[in-house]
């Protein structure tokens, strides 16, 4: 039985690393004006989590820096919270 060939999205979901063309593959497709995913919750951000530093973006067009740094510490946190993450999602 042949083995059925994943897609680059479904290898990079299962962990696999892609090579050169795939992750090209992918970047292009994220960029396009369709990347072709489903929007689920649009006030949902995206927060990566680091040892030393977080990053939180927030949709396109709620500020005019989507992509923020935050220490890690609990100052920074908080500093997030009730600030930025507040004018981020005030409506």
């Amino acid at each position: 039985m042949a083995k059925v060939k994943l897609s680059a999205f479904d290898r990079l979901r299962l962990g696999a690393r892609l090579n050169r063309k795939e992750r090209r593959d992918v970047e292009q497709r994220l960029s396009a004006a369709d990347p072709g995913l489903e929007i689920v919750n649009r006030d949902a951000a995206g927060i990566d989590v680091g040892n030393e530093s977080h990053y939180v973006a927030v949709p396109r067009g709620r500020d005019a820096q989507p992509v923020r740094e935050f220490g890690s510490w609990t100052a920074a946190l908080v500093r997030w919270r009730s600030g930025w993450c507040a004018v981020a999602y005030a409506r």
